[in-house]
């Protein structure tokens, strides 16, 4: 499980100083990208020197309670599956009390940047998702 924290900002909030709804889905992706910098797959790495795009396909969200502008979001990321061409991240959201906010999953394919269409898993980044959803099996 990767472990995620950022502060809710008023530009991320609405009138009344609640998280908007949509700024979990920046949270979850901020988290993905830190994510993927920790493992050696930093956004700088794969638009500047690989053949490979991994955009998102499917975004999903339960919203279960709200985070307020100054609170301080923890995010914890986990590998749900991989596949072939394509995996899934589970992301929970939690409040400064430690009491769920979000849950999140996103699934994401793997497009070869040249053929424009989805291609397998590269081998490295294959491992490192495969080694994290065997760290983080079970609940988030």
């Amino acid at each position: 499980m990767f472990i995620y924290q950022a502060p809710v900002r008023i530009h991320d909030a609405d009138a009344a100083g609640v998280l908007f709804f949509g700024r979990y889905f920046t949270l979850a992706h901020d988290a993905y990208e830190a994510f993927l910098e920790s493992k050696g797959f930093g956004a700088g790495r794969i638009f500047r020197q690989e053949k490979f795009l991994i955009p998102v396909v499917h975004a999903e969200a339960d919203y279960k309670n709200p985070l307020w502008v100054g609170d301080l979001a923890t995010v914890r990321l986990r590998v749900d599956e991989v596949r072939s061409r394509s995996f899934s991240i589970s992301y929970e959201i939690y409040t400064p009390s430690n009491t769920l906010a979000c849950r999140v999953r996103t699934v994401h394919v793997v497009v070869d940047t040249e053929k424009k269409r989805a291609t397998t898993l590269p081998e490295e980044l294959r491992r490192v998702l495969e080694t994290e959803v065997a760290i983080g099996s079970g609940d988030v």
